[in-house]
C-alpha cells in the first residue's frame, strides 16, 4: 500500500480556518505505509546555523532519530545528540538501568462520595482522586520527562497486551500499583511478569481470579473461567500453534491446530482457586477477604494452615514437545499448583513468537517479516546464555534486529501509525513542551481513552487488517474522519496558542526554528530531519516549501507555525516509518 507522496492540500488560507483548509488526511492518506522517494541531495548548512541539515539526510543520525522513535516517547534535539555520542548500544544500557518512574498512592473513595469530596471541595475532587485522571496526567508527566523512556515504552506495550482497564477497576488507588507493577518488571523475566500479573488484584479483580471459589459437590458453585481463558489466549499462547515465525501451523487438511480446547481452560480456572486479597492491617486471614489492591493476592488458608478453598484435584493443562507439568496431581498445595501452571504455559513453544510479535508491531511495525519474529523468538528462548525469558533480551533484538535499524525503509509494509497517546508525546517532546499533563482528553478526542480499555482486548483490535488490503494496522482500527480530524485540531492548538486547560495547559516552544523562517525550504528540511528523519517525500517537501513561502516573510512566527503544523499534521509523519 502506497502511502501518497503529499497528502496536504496547500491552498493559501488563514490561520484561523487551517484546521479544515490547510490540510486533509482522510482514509486513504493516512491508510498508506510507503515513504517516497529520497530527496536527491542533503540540504547544504549555512555557516553558524546549527542545522540538522548539515549531514546527509539518510545517515547514522537519521538511524538514531527512528531508533528514539521506537525506544521513546519521542525523540529531541537533545536526546538525539545524547544517544550519537554513547551509540544505540550505550544508550540501551542506561535505559536498562535507569530507576523506574512510578504512579502515585492514592486514596480508595469512601462508601460515601461526600466523605472524600464534602461540601466546599474544589469542584474537580472526584476527578482529581477518583477517576484514572490522576494516572492519566502522571503517565504524561513520566512519558515527556522521565529518564527510563524505555521503560516507560515497553511497559505501555505490556499494558496493552495484558490489559487491565479502569472501565470495571474504576478506582485510580486500584490501578496504580497493577500500573507500577508492569514498570518495574518490564526489563525482567516473562515467567516474573505471568506471576505477577496472576496475583495482581486489580487482574484478579478485572477477570474475576479473585476469590474464586473451589467446587461444591452438589452445588452450582464452579470456578471462573475468566482469567484461566485470557492467560492463554491474550497472555501467553494464543488460540493457535505457530511456527517460530509467527505463521500458523496447520494439519493434513490446512487447518490451524489450536493449542488448547475448552476443557484445558476448565483444568486451569480450577488451578486458579482459592486465592483473596491479602489481610488489611493485621486482619486475620478469610475464605473471601475484603478488596486490598495494595499487595498480592493471597492464597486463602484456615486455622489448621490447610488451603482448604483451592481445587484439589488433577488437571490436565497444555501438552506439547517437552511439555512441562501437562498434568497436575491431586492434592497438591495451591501454590505449587500455581507455580506448575505458570510454568506449563510460560515454557509453551508459542509463548515467545505471541509476545515477541506484539513486542515489535507497538514498538517498530505492524507487519514484522517471519524472519524478523523468528528472531526475536529466539532471543526469547535463549537469551545467549541460556535463560528463556529475559526481557532485556527481548527488547534489545527487537531495537537492533536489521528490520528495525536503518536510515531508510523502502517496504511499503513497513510501519505502523503512531497511536494517539504517541502522537501526542512525540510531537510535544520533538519542540520541547511545557505541560499540565492533562493531555488524556485530546488522546480521547483521537480514540483512545488512556486506562479504558473498552475491552481485556485493548484500545484497538491486535489484527485488525487495512480494509482492502492483507496488510496489518492495529492502531487503525480506531482511526476514523473524526479522529484524523482530532489529531490536526491538536497540531493546530499547539501551534498557534496551546492547549488549554482550567489548571494551564501544554505549550511547545518553535522559537528556535525562526532562525530558519528567512529560508523556507531551509526550515522544512530541519522538521524532515528532526520530525521524519529525511524521509519527507519530494513532493511533499515542495508542497510544504510553497505553502511556507506564501507567508510573509517579515512575519517568522507563522512561517514556523505553518511549516510544523503541516509537517506534524501529515500522514508522512502521522504513520512512523
Amino acid at each position: 500500500m502506497e502511502r501518497s507522496a503529499s497528502s496536504i492540500s496547500l491552498a493559501g488560507r488563514a490561520r484561523t480556518s487551517k484546521s479544515r483548509t490547510a490540510i486533509h488526511i482522510g482514509w486513504a492518506a493516512v491508510f498508506c505505509l510507503a515513504a517516497g522517494p529520497a530527496p536527491s541531495q542533503p540540504y547544504k548548512s549555512v555557516d553558524g546555523l546549527p542545522f540538522y541539515h548539515v549531514q546527509p539526510l539518510y545517515s547514522a543520525r537519521a538511524d538514531v532519530n527512528r531508533f528514539l522513535e521506537q525506544a521513546t516517547f519521542g525523540p529531541s534535539e537533545a536526546l538525539i545528540a545524547h544517544v550519537q555520542a554513547v551509540g544505540l548500544d550505550g544508550y540501551l544500557q542506561e535505559q536498562f538501568a535507569a530507576p523506574a518512574s512510578t504512579y502515585p498512592s492514592l486514596p480508595e473513595q469512601p462508601a460515601s462520595a461526600s466523605a472524600g469530596c464534602p461540601t466546599g471541595a474544589p469542584p474537580a475532587c472526584l476527578r482529581d482522586k477518583y477517576t484514572m485522571f490522576p494516572l492519566q496526567v502522571q503517565f504524561f508527566k513520566n512519558a515527556l520527562s522521565g529518564e527510563d523512556q524505555l521503560r516507560q515504552r515497553v511497559a505501555l506495550a505490556l499494558h496493552e497486551i495484558l490489559v487491565v482497564s479502569g472501565v470495571k477497576v474504576r478506582q485510580p488507588s486500584e490501578v496504580s500499583p497493577y500500573l507500577n507493577m508492569l514498570q518495574q518488571d518490564a526489563f525482567a523475566n516473562y515467567r516474573q511478569i505471568l506471576y505477577d500479573l496472576t496475583l495482581n488484584p486489580a487482574m484478579g479483580h478485572y477477570l474475576d481470579m479473585v476469590n474464586n471459589d473451589a467446587p461444591v459437590p452438589n452445588s452450582p458453585i464452579s470456578p471462573n473461567e475468566n482469567y484461566a481463558r485470557e492467560v492463554l489466549q491474550l497472555f501467553s499462547i494464543g488460540v493457535n500453534q505457530l511456527q517460530p515465525d509467527g505463521t500458523v501451523v496447520l494439519d493434513g487438511s490446512g487447518n490451524p491446530i489450536p493449542t488448547y480446547v475448552q476443557d484445558t481452560i476448565e483444568d486451569f480456572a480450577h488451578v486458579f482457586t482459592g486465592w483473596t486479597y491479602a489481610p488489611l492491617g493485621g486482619a486475620p486471614l478469610v475464605k473471601h477477604d475484603p478488596s486490598n489492591f495494595l499487595a498480592p493476592m493471597v492464597l486463602y488458608r484456615n486455622s489448621a494452615g490447610k488451603d482448604t478453598n483451592h481445587d484439589k484435584g488433577v488437571k490436565l493443562l497444555l501438552t506439547y514437545p517437552g511439555s512441562v507439568n501437562s498434568a497436575l496431581p491431586a492434592n497438591q498445595d495451591g501454590n505449587t499448583d500455581l507455580e506448575e501452571a505458570l510454568d506449563n504455559i510460560f515454557h509453551h513453544p508459542n509463548v515467545g513468537t505471541f509476545i515477541g510479535k506484539q513486542l515489535i508491531q507497538h514498538l517498530v511495525t505492524s507487519n514484522p517479516s517471519p524472519a524478523y519474529v523468528s528472531r526475536v523468538t529466539a532471543a526469547f528462548d535463549n537469551n545467549g546464555a541460556g535463560v528463556r525469558g529475559d526481557m532485556k533480551a527481548v527488547v534489545r533484538a527487537i531495537l537492533m534486529d536489521p528490520e528495525a535499524r536503518g536510515s531508510v525503509k523502502t517496504d511499503p509494509r513497513y510501519g505502523h501509525l503512531r497511536e494517539p497517546v504517541l502522537f501526542i508525546t512525540d510531537v510535544l517532546r520533538a519542540f520541547n513542551a511545557t505541560t499540565d499533563g492533562e493531555l488524556a482528553g485530546q488522546a480521547n478526542g483521537m480514540g483512545q481513552d488512556l486506562f479504558n480499555s473498552p475491552s481485556v482486548f485493548s484500545y484497538y483490535p491486535h489484527q485488525y487488517l487495512v480494509p482492502g488490503t492483507t496488510i496489518q494496522g492495529p492502531e487503525y482500527g480506531i482511526q476514523s474522519s473524526s479522529t484524523a480530524e482530532a489529531r490536526l485540531n491538536f497540531v493546530n492548538a499547539l501551534t498557534s496558542a496551546g492547549v488549554k486547560t482550567n489548571d494551564g495547559g501544554t505549550t511547545i516552544d518553535l522559537t528556535p526554528l525562526q532562525q530558519f523562517a528567512a529560508s523556507p525550504s531551509l526550515l522544512v528540511g530541519e522538521l524532515n530531519a528532526l520530525l521524519l528523519h529525511g524521509a519527507m517525500s519530494p513532493q511533499m517537501e515542495a508542497d510544504v516549501t510553497s505553502a511556507v513561502s506564501a507567508v510573509p516573510s517579515t512575519n517568522a512566527p507563522l512561517r514556523v507555525q505553518t511549516a510544523v503544523y503541516l509537517v506534524a499534521g501529515s500522514s508522512q509523519y502521522q504513520v512512523e516509518r
